[in-house]
């Protein structure tokens, strides 16, 4: 995305969807260490997802915002939204 007029859209759409990946390979991890009877692991990983989906929920609400300033500034004449 670094060639297109929208690589700042892009690029939150790729972290919010890497947020997402990330939540879902500790939700695996949990699954994976209670189901081995590994509680240490377990409890590390239930903490590393809380933080992940946190994460997701700040990208998911501050998206609305970026696309707007995004397009507001996309419109401005004389100044490049792209980066």
């Amino acid at each position: 995305g670094l060639f297109v007029d929208d690589e700042v859209i892009k690029a939150t759409l790729a972290s919010y969807t890497f947020e997402h990946m990330e939540i879902a390979s500790y939700r695996i991890l949990v699954a994976a260490a209670e189901a081995a009877g590994d509680n240490t692991t377990a409890a590390i990983c239930s903490r590393m997802l809380k933080e992940e989906e946190a994460m997701a929920a700040w990208l998911e609400a501050q998206m609305p915002n970026l696309v707007r300033a995004f397009l507001q500034l996309d419109q401005t004449p004389g100044v490049a939204a792209k980066r």
